[in-house]
């Protein structure tokens, strides 16, 4: 997707001091973090992977990292990086129409970038191609004004799994439903008495805030990539009542100390091998975060062959269970 940026890059107009860029894409093309320095260009991330990229390349000056938090941009010229999941797109189209008369929309072709002014139909009074380039689509979208308030609780969905209630917001694995792997995890490994346990990857927080009610004397971390999701963590375990640490990382790169228990439901599609690389890292970098029994707890597709990876860094890595295209591996006696 990082030739979004690039495709933006042939219209210097829009990129200014006065321009704001919401979304989420960690492959920033050369030149990109000084282009934006220099035009003072303020950029809105919900992930933690792109506000690490611009940080790496230069400290910027205008890197929000967090909840896209629309209530200052009135006035001010919107591009929207377009994201993955749909739903969270319109809704946050949706709210930026409380502030502004029109916005830029740009994605990449294969993500939705030729269908944007269908996607936004109901979102948009007009909508028009202003550019395709580099398999990219550059959208121009006047805005048709969102009637109620405008937060991204309005547009959040909720779901029951067993006697917990949780709530999503848009974007976030899961929005709206308990989804079959993480089903599996919770039918079948039993909640530990105490000790440190990290949800990694944790979503909404489902896996970890379940172990917490079922056993209190717990210490929980949530740890996730995206700001969308930590906030929906938050957000549950604020109301359910069960205390939990919430830390922003890309794996394990930034999660400190050690864990009796790490629970995974990690992300993955069928045939492309770089959605392998967080298992493959997880794997690799276990070992770093556990206590001497420490145990390993990950959800994988049945056609993975997780428990073959997790046997080169474990002497032990066993299937526990498999139902419904998932099983459920408990690795453990890191080599």
């Amino acid at each position: 997707m990082s030739n979004v940026y690039e495709l933006l890059q042939r219209h210097p107009m829009l990129l200014t001091a006065n321009t704001t860029i919401i979304g989420s894409e960690a492959r920033l093309p050369a030149g990109w973090v000084e282009h934006v320095q220099e035009h003072n260009v303020q950029v809105m991330t919900a992930d933690w992977l792109t506000a690490k990229a611009y940080q790496a390349e230069k400290e910027p000056r205008h890197i929000q990292f967090g909840v896209p938090d629309v209530s200052g941009l009135s006035g001010r010229l919107v591009i929207v990086l377009w994201p993955k999941a749909k739903a969270a797109g319109q809704a946050l189209i949706s709210m930026l129409s409380q502030q502004l008369d029109s916005c830029y929309v740009v994605a990449a072709n294969d993500a939705g970038g030729k269908s944007i002014g269908n996607a936004l139909k109901d979102h948009a009074s007009e909508s028009s191609k202003m550019d395709s380039a580099r398999h990219c689509s550059l959208w121009n979208i006047r805005l048709k004004k969102l009637e109620g308030a405008a937060n991204w609780l309005r547009f959040a969905s909720s779901f029951q799994s067993g006697e917990l209630s949780f709530m999503t917001l848009p974007g976030v694995f899961g929005h709206g439903k308990l989804d079959q792997g993480t089903a599996l995890l919770l039918e079948h490994v039993p909640a530990p008495a105490h000790g440190k346990i990290l949800d990694l990857g944790c979503g909404s927080g489902v896996i970890g805030l379940t172990m917490k009610s079922r056993s209190p004397a717990l210490d929980v971390t949530l740890s996730d990539v995206d700001a969308m999701a930590l906030r929906s963590a938050e957000l549950n375990s604020a109301r359910l009542g069960l205390s939990a640490e919430t830390i922003a990382s890309d794996g394990l790169k930034s999660v400190e100390g050690r864990f009796d228990y790490i629970f995974s439901n990690p992300p993955f599609h069928q045939g492309k091998r770089t959605d392998y690389e967080f298992a493959l890292r997880l794997f690799r970098d276990a070992r770093q975060h556990m206590t001497r029994d420490g145990q390993l707890w990950i959800v994988a597709n049945r056609h993975l062959a997780y428990e073959e990876w997790a046997s080169e860094a474990f002497r032990s890595a066993e299937v526990m269970v498999q139902r419904n295209g998932f099983k459920l591996i408990c690795a453990s006696d890191p080599k």
